[in-house]
């Protein structure tokens, strides 16, 4: 193991550590937040309804969301996604406000792999109805072997984007330079599904079906919305909207550049050539110092 990754695994277990809970906050059973979605049949509860597997076979997938939209908040949920070869298979985390043309949306989607082209973290941010905020990572451990933490932070500064305690993405909310987000309450939503867009057009290998992805974790520190007045959930009331939630700690930002200047980060729609007119200002926007 040479120095460089030795330093990185170092770094990534000191910021495990510093986001241990104190309370078993999100140790709650699925009924408490969540209902099913869709493809029912292909959901079951498990270990006291605190854990969800969500199965992909050739007559459906699954799903859930949440009760409840929220306008700010610490979304986490321990995700173990489908082993083997599970080429085309989508499995999903995320926030919505709808699925209407004037959507907000921010995204952890899982686009399956197998031996030969390993799975894929895929990560956009939709406002207002437009995506193409695509950002890209191969992950450094496997995802499919063991549960780990997925976690969006949401406040008025900005959207982060955590593996296992380590922020891999910061999306600012900067009107000056076109980042601004969040104009709709959103709720958060899990699934599995397949489409040849995950794959780059490879079909699905349903030899290797069901395909099961699993969540654990149901608790939701978020402020739940309460109309389409969103600044409520601004209030410094609420833990994750503290001054010290507005930047990256020196440690954090440590960690991020990382991974952003590692082979692990592969795609990044703001180095895009040519890059879309309107994404030009935003980009600029986005460093991490």
């Amino acid at each position: 193991m040479n120095f460089s990754r030795l330093a990185f695994l170092l770094l990534f277990f000191i910021l495990v550590l510093s986001h241990v809970k104190s309370a078993d906050w999100d140790n709650v059973p699925f009924e408490q937040n969540y209902v099913s979605l869709w493809g029912q049949q292909n959901m079951r509860l498990l270990d006291q309804n605190r854990e969800a597997q969500l199965t992909l076979d050739q007559n459906s997938g699954s799903g859930f969301q949440s009760m409840q939209s929220f306008g700010s908040g610490w979304f986490s949920m321990r995700i173990k996604l489908p082993p083997k070869d599970s080429t085309a298979v989508i499995t999903t985390f995320y926030l919505i406000s709808d699925k209407g043309p004037t959507r907000d949306e921010i995204d952890f989607e899982f686009l399956g792999g197998n031996l030969n082209q390993p799975p894929i973290l895929h990560t956009n941010i939709y406002i207002n109805g437009q995506g193409g905020r695509e950002q890209q990572f191969h992950f450094w451990f496997d995802p499919t072997a063991d549960f780990h933490d997925y976690t969006l932070l949401l406040n008025e500064k900005h959207i982060v984007f955590f593996v296992d305690g380590t922020p891999i993405r910061v999306f600012k909310n900067s009107k000056d330079k076109g980042g601004s987000y969040r104009t709709q309450a959103m709720k958060v939503y899990a699934t599995i599904w397949t489409h040849p867009w995950g794959s780059g057009g490879v079909p699905i290998n349903w030899n290797d079906a069901p395909f099961e992805a699993h969540y654990r974790s149901f608790g939701i520190n978020a402020c739940q919305a309460q109309s389409t007045n969103l600044q409520p959930c601004d209030s410094s009331m609420y833990w994750w909207n503290a001054q010290k939630f507005w930047e990256l700690n020196p440690l954090q930002k440590q960690a991020y550049n990382n991974i952003r200047n590692s082979s692990y980060f592969i795609y990044d729609y703001c180095t895009k050539q040519p890059l879309s007119p309107e994404y030009q200002v935003e980009c600029q926007g986005l460093s991490i110092d």
